[in-house]
């Protein structure tokens, strides 16, 4: 009898070591690989601290100190946590993160207690499989869609499995392994396809630039710019100066959006609009006026996406209609969004050639384009016999400072 238990304890202890082995050599596969991803944000630093964690926890267990490495595996669901908040939370739904970090934090102090104090290991291994009960929890409330967060609560068996086998049997510890698999899933299963698709955006961000560009700067406007500040040097030699730092302004700021990938000023894409409306004002058209009501200016926005409406507005609102002469530019914030107007009165009988309306709904689909792949935002276009409206919606948050 005294054979057997002592052939017993052996597989148990040959059984731990391969778990620690296996989990260790699956840790730096994952780790590796999400250290080269060229793309780091927040969400990635949080997935990579949570592997970092969890090898900080093998690193213990396989030198035998438990205690240690219990500590670490307690605080592993904390940042998972974060990790999926980040990826998953509505837009301005910041609280969830907190609230589901507090809990996840708070079942991390209560092992820290239990392991400081030599309390039961059956009750250690019960607050683990709490912590990713709450993970379910959290993934069933918090997501956007629950259909989207399948893998991740396929991915929680493996931790609830080793904190099952660890109540069962307090000498088997397997929470190490269980750990690494949730990881190692949600990480090739979830987390490089959200890489490969921010990739793709980013490439058909940059085709949509050259697209933008061709839009913005087409010859036919070039040559009516040009032959009316000739015709400036005979009939008004003062206008021309202004007429051509304009010009030139309205020209830099489009070959700038070329090699701009990140947010820009309200202010720095105003310079644009004035510079477009100034140069637009000496051209053969319509007499109208440009009115501004800003009441919030202090956020960022993608470059040349007003500048393309108010373009709309001026040749397409008020210049194809039969009455009409004003263009308001609006700025505010509502419902945790800032918002962006900008009205024409332009109504009546209006005539567009085919040219123009490609123009425009080219002109339309790159401004929606960049809006939704720089920060999430969106466009919506609202006809009516008193003008149109063209309205930019983009989420606070996604309007702070980007980083450098």
């Amino acid at each position: 009898m005294d054979y057997g238990k002592i052939d017993f304890n052996d597989a148990v202890m040959i059984a731990n070591l391969i778990c620690i082995f296996v989990s260790m050599i699956l840790g730096a596969v994952v780790l590796l690989t999400a250290i080269q991803i060229k793309i780091h944000n927040a969400r990635m630093a949080w997935f990579i601290a949570s592997i970092c964690i969890l090898m900080g926890g093998l690193m213990f267990q396989l030198s035998n100190t438990q205690i240690y490495s219990r500590i670490f595996y307690s605080m592993v669901p904390p940042l998972f946590g974060l990790y999926f908040i980040e990826t998953e939370r509505e837009e301005g739904q910041r609280w969830d993160g907190f609230f589901w970090t507090t809990i996840q934090s708070l079942f991390a102090v209560l092992v820290l207690i239990l392991v400081i104090f030599n309390g039961n290991d059956f009750f250690v291994y019960l607050a683990f499989l709490v912590q990713y009960l709450v993970i379910i929890i959290m993934l069933i409330f918090s997501s956007k869609k629950l259909s989207a967060s399948v893998n991740f609560i396929l991915a929680t068996i493996f931790p609830i499995t080793a904190a099952l086998i660890g109540m069962s049997d307090t000498r088997l510890h397997f929470m190490g392994l269980g750990i690494i698999m949730l990881l190692l899933i949600v990480f090739f299963g979830y987390q490089m396809e959200m890489e490969r698709a921010l990739l793709n955006k980013q490439v058909e961000l940059s085709e949509n630039k050259v697209s933008l560009l061709m839009e913005q700067i087409h010859p036919h406007f070039i040559y009516n710019a040009l032959q009316q500040i000739a015709l400036l040097c005979d009939e008004d030699a003062e206008q021309v100066k202004p007429a051509i730092y304009n010009f030139s302004a309205y020209l830099r700021k489009n070959f700038e959006a070329l090699t701009n990938e990140k947010m820009i000023p309200f202010e720095q894409e105003m310079q644009h609009v004035d510079a477009y409306v100034a140069l637009s004002k000496i051209l053969p058209s319509r007499n109208f006026n440009v009115k501004k009501d800003f009441q919030v200016t202090d956020f960022y926005l993608p470059a040349l996406v007003i500048q393309p409406l108010v373009e709309n507005a001026i040749y397409y609102g008020i210049g194809m209609s039969t009455e009409g002469d004003d263009i308001l530019i609006q700025t505010k914030e509502e419902n945790g969004y800032i918002v962006i107007r900008v009205v024409d009165d332009g109504h009546g009988k209006q005539t567009e050639l085919t040219t123009q309306k490609k123009h425009k709904s080219v002109g339309t689909k790159n401004v929606k384009t960049r809006l939704k792949i720089l920060c999430d935002g969106e466009m919506s276009l609202n006809k009516s016999p008193e003008g149109t409206e063209a309205m930019i919606k983009i989420p606070k948050n996604k309007t702070v400072k980007p980083e450098k």
